[in-house]
Parts: structure tokens; C-alpha cells; sequence
């Protein structure tokens, strides 16, 4: 008796689950497939600058992020990359991975352009999956660091090209003991290069030594071939010489620039701004960096996109003026416990408002044994004020850290990109 209700038991379940499943069909619901979704940009400026630099978009996922994996290919046809799985405690920056935020139901995609303008993501795990935004920062931080130095070639005071010795040593090139110095920190940085300059072809190798890191720390960027700061001093050799020249100088003597061979930022030499600098950087550059000196408590923001030049800017300005209060004490960027606060309550006001810090200063100001000095701070005698205010501003886990030429790199694919989730 078992023996034949048995198989009829399992007739009937069959049925039952096939009328379920043509019920299914026939209100138009079936088994989905992974979701995926589009990313394009314009092809001509992706020609120019790539933007390999990864945007984080941001995606909603009602069915949890538990089991879910994200893979990113190019075109179709191409072979599925996973991408990597950070969490906030890993705090990446710059780097294509995935953060799942289970409370929030949501997957931070941190990914870059690469042999096309378009990217393709899938997610694997999940039936469900919309595009909410790309973050106004980097995997959703809180605020942004942009850093960038000036003058790299520019006075023999900064022994350009001299053997390496130590970042506290007077003897080294002030610019490599620079980056060393913000390295330790992990705080990538903007480099402003004057190419026509002193140190000749051991600069560039200084340079190049420390491109070869791979290690992303730093963004060359174009300062002008001989730093001149008038339409005098620009007279002499000529607009396009002075800047567009500088930037072919930098792309023909230096390899492996992180995120591309591209020269991505113009800073202004002594800030001088005119029409024809307008006119010689229009669609050459991503970002145009000014300077003039001074505290500028409004410069918190990302500058505005030119429509007439194509390029953000002019903007970028330091919130503080670093040099001025290096320069207030003897020697130049010595340790006092009020400048370290001075600097420190500044650092706060922009980090609580979640807005974005730009701050620079020009290493050829100081000798390097007082403004690197590793000791203890005691004011007046010994320690720097620089090394306390980088060791409170860094590693920390909600603030992104980014050289100005990345910082626009990403910004531009924020205000620019197109995502299209894939039919259905």
C-alpha cells in the first residue's frame, strides 16, 4: 500500500509545482536574472583624461547584503572582474572594491574607467538592486583632505635633485623629503613642478624614485617651466611654452603617473591668473588650483565647473594658510604647541561641517631638520609643527584623502557619468 501511494504523492506535488510556476509566467514574473547596470561617460574627454581615479556609486538593495558579490567588466564580451570587499574599518582610498553597509541596505561601488568610457557592473546574490546616487566623496566619506605643494624645481635653496639623505636632512631635496614625509602619513599629495628649472636630470630622477613606489602617494602637476607670476614675466616665453610645454616636459621625462599619463591639474605660480591662462588651459587640464597667501574660510567646496574653459576653477584655495603661520616663528616651521591648536581647530571646523579641507605650503620656505624635526615637540627648541598637525589630521577612517587632481577627476564623473540599469 506505501509502495503505491508514494508515487502518486509525488505526481501531484508535481503538478502543483508546475501550475505554480505557469501561474508565475503568466503574471509576467520570472526567475530574474543578476541584475546589472551601465556606466558611460562622453568618449572625448574620456580620450583625454581616462579617469581611471574610482567613483563610488551607490546602490540599494532590499533584499540585504548578505551573499552578495559585485563584478565589473568593460564591454560585453570581456571576462568578469570580482571586485574586492573592504569594510569601513579598511578605510580605502582611491582603490576599486565594493563596502556593504547591511544597516543601510546599501553597496558603496568604488570603481574607475579603463580601455572604454563605459563600465559594465553586475551583482551576484540579489534579485533586487537600485542606483541611488555617486557619493559626493570617495566610499561615502564624511569630508575630503585635498593637499598639494608648490615650487619642485623652482630655488636652489631646496637642493632640487640632490642626493637622498633623510627627510630631516638639510642636505636632501626639500620636495622628496616632502613626499616622504606626507607618505608616512599616508597623505597622497599634488606636486607643482617647474620643469625648466634647477637640479636638471637628477631632479627628474629624484621624481621618478618616487613614482617608481607605485604606491600612489603623489600627483605631478604643472606648475610652469620657469614660474612667472606676471604678463611681463610670461612675456618672455610665451603662455603655451610656460604651461602647456611644462606639462609636455612632465609627460615625455616621467613614467608610471598614477591613474594614467595624464597631467590632470594647472596651480597657478604665485596665483597669477590672467585671460590668456584662461585661454591656454580651456579643456587642457581638469582642475586649475589659485593661491594667494591667505586664510580662506570660504574655500570648503568643490569649484565650479567653467563651461566657457572646461576646466573647474579657478578655486581650490587653502582654508589655512600654512606657510604664514610656519613662517611667523625662527626657525621657519619650528614646534609651538599654539600653532599645532591653531592648526588643528581649523582642520575641525571644515571636517564637522563635511566639507572639503584644501591646504598646501611651499617646501622651499624651510630647512628641513626644523619643519621634518621627528622629536618631541617642546616649543621653541625642538619637534615640528607640521609633523603634529599631519599626525592629527591623518588615518582617519571617515575623511578622504585625495591630491587635487584626483579630487576633480572624481568630481567630474560625479556631475557627468550616466548609470543605466539593463533591461529586464
Amino acid at each position: 500500500m506505501l509502495t503505491l501511494e508514494r508515487p502518486i504523492l509525488w505526481k501531484q506535488a508535481a503538478i502543483s509545482v508546475g501550475t505554480a510556476l505557469l501561474t508565475i509566467l503568466a503574471a509576467g514574473v520570472a526567475y530574474p536574472a543578476d541584475p546589472t547596470f551601465r556606466i558611460t561617460i562622453d568618449q572625448a574627454i574620456w580620450q583625454k583624461f581616462e579617469f581611471r581615479y574610482p567613483a563610488t556609486y551607490v546602490f540599494s538593495l532590499p533584499d540585504g547584503t548578505e551573499n552578495v558579490t559585485v563584478c565589473r567588466r568593460d564591454a560585453a564580451g570581456d571576462t568578469w572582474t570580482t571586485l574586492d570587499v573592504k569594510t569601513a574599518d579598511d578605510a580605502p582610498n582611491g582603490v576599486e572594491c565594493v563596502r556593504f553597509d547591511p544597516q543601510q541596505r546599501k553597496a558603496y561601488v568604488s570603481v574607475g574607467y579603463r580601455t572604454t568610457p563605459a563600465i559594465q557592473l553586475e551583482f551576484l546574490g540579489t534579485s533586487r538592486v537600485e542606483f541611488v546616487e555617486i557619493a559626493r566623496y570617495y566610499d561615502g566619506r564624511k569630508a575630503a583632505y585635498s593637499l598639494s605643494i608648490d615650487n619642485w624645481g623652482c630655488k636652489s635653496v631646496a637642493h632640487p635633485g640632490a642626493p637622498w639623505k633623510g627627510p630631516a636632512d638639510d642636505e636632501s631635496d626639500n620636495y622628496q623629503a616632502a613626499v616622504h614625509v606626507c607618505r608616512s602619513f599616508h597623505l597622497p599629495v599634488s606636486v607643482a613642478i617647474n620643469s625648466k628649472m634647477l637640479g636638471g636630470d637628477d631632479v627628474w630622477q629624484r621624481m621618478q624614485t618616487e613614482l617608481d613606489r607605485r604606491d600612489f602617494s603623489w600627483e605631478p602637476v604643472v606648475h610652469a617651466r620657469t614660474h612667472p607670476c606676471s604678463v611681463k614675466a610670461y612675456s618672455v616665453n610665451g603662455y603655451d611654452p610656460e604651461i602647456l610645454g611644462c606639462r609636455d616636459d612632465i609627460l615625455s621625462r616621467l613614467r608610471q603617473i598614477p591613474f594614467g599619463q595624464h597631467i590632470f591639474t594647472h596651480i597657478l605660480t604665485c596665483g597669477y591668473q590672467d585671460e590668456s591662462i584662461y585661454q591656454t588651459d580651456a579643456g587642457q587640464f581638469v582642475f586649475v588650483r589659485g593661491y594667494n597667501g591667505h586664510d580662506n574660510p570660504e574655500s570648503v567646496d568643490y569649484a565650479p565647473w567653467n563651461a566657457k574653459y572646461r576646466f573647474y576653477g579657478v578655486g581650490g584655495l587653502s582654508y589655512k594658510a600654512y606657510d604664514a603661520v610656519f613662517q611667523s616663528r625662527t626657525p621657519a616651521g619650528r614646534y609651538y604647541a599654539a600653532d599645532v591648536q591653531k592648526l588643528n581647530d581649523a582642520f575641525d571646523q571644515v571636517y564637522q561641517s563635511g566639507k572639503i579641507i584644501y591646504a598646501m605650503w611651499h617646501p622651499d620656505r624651510y630647512r628641513n631638520s626644523a619643519i621634518h624635526d621627528p622629536r618631541p615637540g617642546v616649543d621653541g627648541e625642538q619637534g615640528s609643527t607640521l609633523l603634529h598637525h599631519l599626525a592629527y589630521v591623518a588615518n582617519r577612517k571617515d575623511v578622504w584623502y585625495v591630491p587635487n587632481g584626483w579630487l576633480y577627476c572624481y568630481r567630474y564623473v560625479a556631475e557627468h557619468a550616466c548609470v543605466q540599469k539593463a533591461a529586464e
